[in-house]
């Protein structure tokens, strides 16, 4: 019989979606935030999990209709990277 090591069991517990981040940036601010950072068609805004990170991704145009992607900590609502 295989036995559980406390190790092993914190490390189960710590990466459960349950203690993952908590997006703390609603839909409503993260589309905000991607317009105030110059993309003015949003074609697609998700929330998501990523290696225990919560943020939002943002893919869309900017205003001379240039492809524009936008990463945002959906936690603080900090831009992590503009392409």
């Amino acid at each position: 019989m295989t036995r559980l090591t406390p190790a092993l069991a914190a490390a189960l517990v710590l990466a459960s979606p349950a203690f993952a981040q908590q997006a703390a940036i609603g839909i409503d601010e993260a589309l905000v935030i991607v317009r105030a950072n110059g993309m003015a068609v949003v074609a697609k805004l998700e929330h998501e999990h990523e290696k225990g990170v919560s943020k939002w991704e943002a893919e869309g145009l900017d205003a001379a209709g240039k492809k524009l992607e936008i990463e945002i900590n959906a936690v603080d609502g900090k831009v992590i990277s503009i392409k």
